[in-house]
């Protein structure tokens, strides 16, 4: 998309989503809307100035300037919103044609995040410690939160297909992925990360497009809450 500027932003391998900025912002401005999106959804943000212009922005603060802009993959949009909301005709204009962009180039199919949950081989240390269940059946290695009441910590994957993995596992409190915009979780869950149900007994993934389903609080009738 050549729509420039914009905010590219990774949900997973090969889903991608784009934020389209006024123009009329200078570096300064824009650099601090992709960094404070960075920081609240806390996935990996390109802030795209031009074919050859790219600032990446990493969750955890770091940033790189480059000239290798993103491209390719299924591209998506309308789903995040920035940290503020910009009267802007010729922003309305480019995200319409964003619009069409996207229309045209859908990719068939379905999506998929990370098949592998994230999981790693156990070490022969880990294959004992962490072998077996607890009385109540949770795998052992994940402890209850005080806060939230959900399980977390890191434990062999029970089911067969995932044998001998180490999964990580997150508690509601570890839920860090926020809309920019209204400041609120973007999924019930954490992106691109696991969690266990106790209810069923296994480890669950959850992809980064689960925020596909974000609705902003605050958000008036009719307003695109992205």
């Amino acid at each position: 998309f050549d729509g420039f500027t914009y905010i590219f932003k990774i949900y997973v391998a090969s889903i991608y989503h784009i934020l389209p900025l006024p123009r009329t912002l200078n570096s300064r401005a824009l650099a601090e809307v992709a960094s404070r999106q960075a920081s609240a959804n806390r996935l990996d943000t390109c802030l795209v100035t031009d074919e050859h212009g790219a600032v990446y922005f990493r969750p955890e603060g770091h940033v790189a300037d480059s000239d290798v802009v993103p491209s390719g993959g299924c591209i998506v949009a309308g789903r995040l919103r920035a940290p503020w909301d910009f009267d802007d005709p010729e922003l309305r204009e480019r995200t319409k044609r964003l619009d069409r962009f996207v229309e045209d180039n859908k990719v068939g199919g379905y999506m998929l995040g990370d098949i592998t949950k994230g999981g790693r081989d156990a070490t022969e240390e880990e294959s004992g410690r962490l072998a077996g269940v607890q009385e109540n059946g949770v795998p052992v290695g994940l402890s209850k939160c005080v806060l939230c009441g959900r399980w977390r910590g890191e434990c062999l994957d029970p089911s067969p297909v995932f044998a001998g993995k180490v999964m990580r596992v997150h508690c509601a409190c570890e839920n860090h992925n926020r809309c920019a915009w209204c400041g609120f979780p973007l999924y019930e869950w954490r992106l691109n990360a696991n969690h266990f149900d106790e209810a069923d007994g296994n480890v669950w993934h959850v992809p980064g497009f689960s925020a596909f389903g974000h609705r902003c609080v605050g958000a008036t009738d009719g307003e695109e809450s992205e």
